[in-house]
């Protein structure tokens, strides 16, 4: 064999040597690359999750409060109950949202839809007692509908951590008829059943 050719060879093997390196680190970075996006995804979604649940608390005992629930009477502010309302509202729009989310980065099963379609209710509740003047009949977690909401939430933070987004997400009809069936309105009579007739 010639120099020419023994430096060819050489060669050749030091760049597939580089080439397979190269190729395999970066898939290793490519893979780590998404497990990083994936749980930053995770974590901005049950910050989300955490600060409308903090809102839905913050706004019920407000709303309470000024119905003399558990409290003396107080001189309210002018449009206080709009107020109320207006956030109410506008939490619900950020929860839809975050819904709609969830279903287009992750695949859900029944259960998950069946589980975010009660919580949904269960944010439109808070609304729906303010239009009605009434108080959210929250008192302790011997009332159904509260007890209900806490485990709602629960599940809806355990969702957040273990079905991460991945590469394989639903496709648009998928995620559409997820969030289709996520805000079906037959999960308005019976959201408060969802922890008895569903594995949390």
């Amino acid at each position: 064999m010639s120099i020419i050719q023994s430096v060819t060879v050489s060669l050749v093997s030091v760049l597939t040597t580089l080439g397979a390196g190269w190729f395999i680190t970066t898939r290793i970075t490519d893979h780590w690359d998404q497990v990083k996006k994936n749980r930053e995804l995770n974590l901005t979604a049950a910050r989300d999750f955490q600060r409308l649940y903090g809102e839905a608390i913050a706004i019920w005992k407000t709303w309470n409060a000024m119905k003399g629930s558990h409290t003396a009477p107080f001189t309210q502010p002018e449009n206080a109950k709009w107020d109320c309302l207006l956030r109410a509202t506008a939490m619900e729009g950020e929860v839809e949202s975050l819904l709609a989310k969830v279903a287009a980065e992750r695949v859900l099963g029944d259960d998950d839809i069946a589980i975010l379609g009660a919580l949904r209710q269960a944010f439109k509740s808070l609304r729906r007692a303010i239009r009605a003047d009434e108080p959210v009949q929250w008192r302790s977690d011997d009332v159904q509908q509260y007890a209900t909401f806490k485990s709602l939430a629960a599940a809806m933070s355990v969702l957040l951590a273990s079905k991460s987004p991945t590469k394989n997400r639903p496709d648009a009809t998928t995620a559409a008829r997820a969030f289709q069936q996520i805000t079906a309105n037959h999960h308005e009579d019976e959201w408060f059943d969802a922890v008895s007739s569903r594995p949390l």
